[in-house]
């Protein structure tokens, strides 16, 4: 049942109201809307998918990257060994910020996983790369966090996620282009939203950080007797 970008838009556009059903949106419209699901997808990573990534210096020839590292890659050969043992939406990257990638290569080891779906270490070798992954665990896979380039481009969570989308994608529409949108949809958002959480947000301590403003609950004090 797997959806397409343009699938996605076209069932978003008519959940927001902007087309009704059995239309396509025209050319520019589908353009404007690819742009609306590529910045959605993007505001999710470190949200709803994953922890914030944090620059960290890379050191050495070689070194094991953890879960949220965003290593900055000295201007030498480099390996850097993705996180072990992760669970889903952990994620890393590489920068490059010495432009130093075509002379002496990255080497992302996949310790075991695939990397952007292919089961051999992946090799970085274009000058000023800076490249993310997030670890989708019922493939085994290192995905890389990229835009959707075409409508027709293969969108990279499982069906069960890819369904709540279109729902997603028209609160978004209206938050930037305003509509009044019917209850079940904004519902829907927020179920799809809740089961990204659940399917690759922070657990444990690394628990999805509380709302800006809010502050510890008092704990009871025992009463004097």
């Amino acid at each position: 049942m797997s959806l397409s970008p343009r699938d996605v838009i076209k069932r978003a556009a008519r959940l927001h109201g902007a087309i009704a059903s059995g239309d396509d949106p025209t050319a520019d419209e589908m353009v404007d809307a690819l742009i609306a699901l590529n910045t959605m997808k993007r505001a999710m990573f470190g949200t709803v998918i994953g922890t914030r990534l944090s620059a960290q210096d890379a050191t050495g020839s070689t070194m094991q990257a953890e879960n949220g590292g965003l290593y900055q890659i000295p201007a030498a050969l480099f390996t850097l060994t993705a996180p072990s043992k992760p669970r889903g939406g952990s994620r890393f990257g590489v920068a490059d910020p010495n432009l130093n990638f075509a002379t002496n290569n990255c080497t992302i080891a996949r310790n075991g996983r695939l990397v952007e779906g292919l089961a051999a270490n992946l090799v970085l070798s274009v000058a000023g790369t800076s490249r993310n992954w997030w670890f989708r665990p019922d493939t085994g896979n290192w995905t890389r966090e990229t835009d959707y380039v075409t409508p027709d481009d293969t969108i990279e969570f499982p069906d069960g996620l890819i369904a709540y989308l279109p729902y997603l994608l028209a609160v978004a529409f209206a938050a930037e282009y305003g509509a009044d949108l019917r209850q079940d949809v904004i519902a829907g958002a927020a179920e799809g939203r809740e089961a990204f959480v659940k399917a690759y947000g922070r657990h444990g301590r690394n628990q999805l950080d509380p709302p800006i403003g809010s502050a510890p609950q008092a704990q009871p004090q025992p009463q004097a007797r």
